[in-house]
């Protein structure tokens, strides 16, 4: 089982489905397209509540730095 979450994966906090946010784009020289982005998942509802904001952002960095 694969602990990365995905775009279509239900929220840990509220169950709403994740979506895939962009959160860097490489761009090479003499490509007129990006080389590589990189996405995080993100909660739309948990993202944008004032109230679950900060418990977001401690849970996905727990997430990613373990």
């Amino acid at each position: 089982m694969s602990t990365n979450l995905l775009h279509g994966d239900l929220c840990p906090l509220c169950g709403q489905p994740l979506t895939l946010r962009p959160t860097v784009i490489v761009r090479s020289a003499g490509v007129p397209h990006p080389t590589r982005t990189d996405y995080l998942p993100h909660c739309r509802y948990c993202a944008t509540n004032t109230f679950r904001a900060q418990e977001w952002s401690d849970l996905m960095r727990a997430r990613y730095e373990s």
